[in-house]
């Protein structure tokens, strides 16, 4: 063994040990109850957009496995860009679990993986591991590795979570605030419309809800915006046209909540001379959403062809982003609608929208055998002025799927309404997320 070689062992054995003594942090509560870690088949691989606070989830799952009375010498967290790991290559990684034998007498039963990206040759590791049977955890920048690379990867051998910017539900646990029978409870109604009023105001990523300050609340969005236009999208795929991306970008942040055309946008850039195929815009949308930029809601129609013909839907992950657009002005019926846009996309639903004349804003299908499940329009408010436009635009949904359910959600009104056809619930857009 080389002096590198033996360096590089007193630097991992340093770093387990490290590990293992140290007390793990603080957290800020994360939804984890669809994670059941004892009960491990496949690799568990947690997706983040930037600025999400993965490694503090990862340690939370930690806390799981030692609340269900797992020791924690079971458990092998490595960080892959820790600075001592730097010279660490491929043929290196078994010695991690010969370092932690020595030290301990027997091998981790759970071994996470963070930064995953910075390992060369991850995927041969990686399913080495999980057919000698370990229970593995790993997360990656999203900057850094695409979906589509661990799809083609690991195939059936991984569960994927999404973890996105705080939910509504995440930020009153992390509160403290009872939520059973809230319609009747007045005292802790009026908490959590508070709470929401300023989840409405400033959205979900962790160092933007923890910082006080308002000035630099917007420091903050203004650098993820840049960081994930420059280095997420300009540099990770080489882009050229900079203007026409930098207009998509700005052309999003204008449309949230609302369909966005991109033959429309195409017709729009020719007007600012720059000229560029549709194709290349679709490519660049998609980047948009690569990078946990923004989602799309796809057209309902009969042929699933005509889905990717007729133009999307367009929601932001962080509808904060939209403060840094110059003609901002405060739309809250648009701000609920992309909140629940998000909900459905955090919690993996098949949800379309409908136009024909009148338009529903989702329908939801289930993933397994694609029945229509329930259909839910979005309004700041139900009165005398609004409320039969609203049935009228869920009976589009009743003409096109048989349906379970309807939902007209609104900022805070509770009530039923009985049709011929269905019963309506009107619940609040926060009622529902925290059902």
């Amino acid at each position: 063994m080389n002096n590198m070689q033996q360096f590089l062992r007193d630097s991992i054995k340093t770093l387990i040990v490290e590990r293992q003594n140290k007390e793990l942090p603080s957290l800020y509560f994360r939804d984890d109850s669809n994670i059941n870690l004892n009960n491990m088949y496949n690799v568990l691989a947690i997706i983040w957009p930037r600025r999400a606070w993965k490694t503090s989830f990862m340690y939370q799952l930690i806390h799981q496995l030692i609340n269900n009375w797992i020791p924690k010498n079971d458990i092998l967290f490595i960080d892959f860009e820790n600075y001592r790991l730097l010279e660490l290559q491929t043929k290196d990684v078994w010695e991690l679990l010969t370092i932690f034998y020595e030290l301990y007498g027997h091998y981790p039963k759970y071994i996470f993986f963070d930064e995953i990206q910075k390992l060369e040759n991850r995927w041969n590791v990686i399913r080495t591991f999980h057919d000698d049977w370990y229970n593995i955890i790993i997360s990656w920048s999203s900057s850094k590795l695409l979906m589509n690379e661990i799809n083609t990867e690991l195939r059936w051998r991984y569960t994927q979570k999404l973890m996105l910017p705080f939910s509504f539900k995440e930020i009153v646990a992390q509160n403290n605030i009872e939520t059973k029978n809230i319609e009747h409870n007045i005292s802790q109604r009026s908490k959590i419309i508070n709470l929401f009023d300023k989840y409405i105001e400033f959205w979900g990523f962790p160092l933007v809800v923890k910082e006080e300050d308002e000035e630099k609340k917007r420091e903050l969005l203004e650098w993820y915006y840049e960081t994930i236009f420059y280095r997420d999208i300009l540099e990770r795929h080489n882009i050229q046209d900079k203007k026409a991306m930098e207009y998509l970008m700005k052309y999003s942040l204008n449309m949230y909540s609302s369909i966005l055309s991109i033959t429309k946008f195409e017709q729009y850039l020719k007007t600012q001379w720059i000229n560029i195929s549709k194709a290349t815009l679709l490519k660049y949308e998609d980047y948009l959403k690569e990078a946990f930029f923004k989602i799309t809601c796809q057209k309902l129609t009969r042929a699933p062809k005509w889905e990717i013909i007729n133009p999307n839907k367009n929601y932001l992950i962080d509808p904060w982003f939209i403060k840094l657009w110059n003609n901002y002005s405060k739309n809250e019926w648009k701000i609920l609608e992309n909140i629940v846009a998000i909900e459905l996309f955090r919690n993996s639903k098949n949800f379309y929208y409908i136009e024909d004349k009148k338009e529903c804003d989702f329908v939801i299908k289930d993933k397994i055998n694609s029945n229509f499940l329930s259909a839910i329009q979005v309004t700041r408010t139900l009165d005398i002025h609004n409320e039969k436009r609203e049935i009228e635009w869920l009976e589009i949904a009743l003409e096109k799927c048989k349906l379970k359910e309807w939902f007209i959600l609104t900022y805070n009104e509770f009530d039923e309404i009985e049709k011929d056809w269905k019963k309506i619930h009107v619940m609040p857009v926060w009622k529902r997320i925290l059902l």
